[in-house]
């Protein structure tokens, strides 16, 4: 779960991390695969996509949930928590087109039973959504921040990865965009959120047919999940692709949950929809799979020559897409 509280919609960061100030979020994983990644003749795909995968096909990923980072129990019931995180972990199976298979649950709580029980109920509800039982974990005493760690494991015989595509290609995302984001913005101004815009931050959507017939029937040429805003998750794959994203801002499908601020689409982050490229011979076939999965899908622009997202303003003029969303590790008032 990497984008809680974006900055680009003035949206408080809960709590600035020690590190703030000293390396962005980015630059900072780069640094640590560097540490980490040796390579391996048993993993296929490592570092710089939403999941490892091993030969044969097994897809591994992990995300971290931390009370006052990513939730706070005066938004969100622990149930509403667990299931949040395990949603989030479960998101990147779906954007690498991968069949969840099962789930690793690790807390880090004070000494509260009912706590740590509620927490996995919704843990395992949102395991039970997708058919992946809760297979193992590990339970340490904290005295606070309450820590949730979710490993998802699954399964695909053709990944989806973000570095694959091209000039020509259309540029498509699931679903609505920026109602979680609408439901952060009540909460921080002292309201309570919309029906709608509440459930779409407590029960992220599951995607998972969608990912996974993406890639069963090779209709998606890159994808990513949407957590931190759609222009930097957009640039992750702009850049893991080598090629520019230009995303028509009239085009965007906006939850009713964002209340109309269009800024909660762009940069508001948490959806947990997916962002795909595809051919435009797919486009066709992409829209029947909608409808056949009940899933709106929309065509929100193009992939070109160049790098990096730019953006279609609602007049029509080109400009280059502002690198809003949530970085970790970006000092204060920094939204670079």
């Amino acid at each position: 779960m990497r984008n809680p509280f974006g900055p680009r919609t003035g949206l408080p960061r809960l709590r600035e991390s020690t590190l703030a100030g000293t390396m962005k979020e980015t630059r900072l994983i780069e640094r640590l695969v560097a540490i980490g990644w040796r390579g391996s003749r048993s993993v296929l795909v490592g570092p710089g996509d939403d999941g490892a995968v091993l030969r044969g096909g097994l897809v591994l990923s992990t995300d971290l949930a931390v009370e006052g980072v990513h939730f706070r129990f005066d938004w969100t019931r622990p149930e509403e928590a667990g299931f949040r995180a395990a949603a989030a972990a479960l998101s990147d199976l779906a954007a690498m087109g991968a069949a969840p298979e099962a789930l690793l649950a690790s807390l880090a709580a004070p000494g509260d039973a009912a706590l740590c029980e509620a927490l996995q109920r919704g843990i395992r509800d949102a395991g039970d959504r997708v058919g992946a039982p809760v297979a193992g974990g590990d339970l340490s005493r904290s005295p606070g921040p309450v820590v949730i760690d979710v490993a998802v494991v699954g399964r695909t015989r053709r990944p989806l990865l973000r570095g694959g595509a091209g000039e020509g290609d259309g540029v498509w995302v699931s679903g609505e965009l920026g109602g979680a984001g609408g439901a952060v913005a009540a909460w921080s101004a002292g309201e309570e959120p919309s029906v709608r815009a509440r459930s779409r931050f407590v029960r992220p959507p599951d995607r998972t047919g969608l990912g996974v017939a993406l890639s069963r029937e090779g209709l998606a040429t890159a994808a990513i999940d949407i957590s931190d805003g759609l222009t930097r998750d957009a640039a992750h794959l702009a850049r893991r692709s080598g090629v520019a994203l230009v995303i028509d801002a009239a085009r965007l499908p906006l939850d009713p949950g964002a209340g109309g601020d269009l800024s909660l689409a762009l940069a508001g982050g948490e959806d947990y929809e997916l962002l795909f490229t595809a051919p435009e011979a797919a486009a066709g076939r992409i829209a029947a799979l909608g409808r056949e999965l009940a899933v709106p899908l929309t065509p929100i622009g193009m992939a070109e020559r160049g790098e990096d997202v730019i953006l279609l303003d609602l007049n029509g003029c080109r400009t280059p897409a502002p690198p809003d969303g949530y970085d970790h590790f970006a000092a204060p008032g920094d939204r670079s």
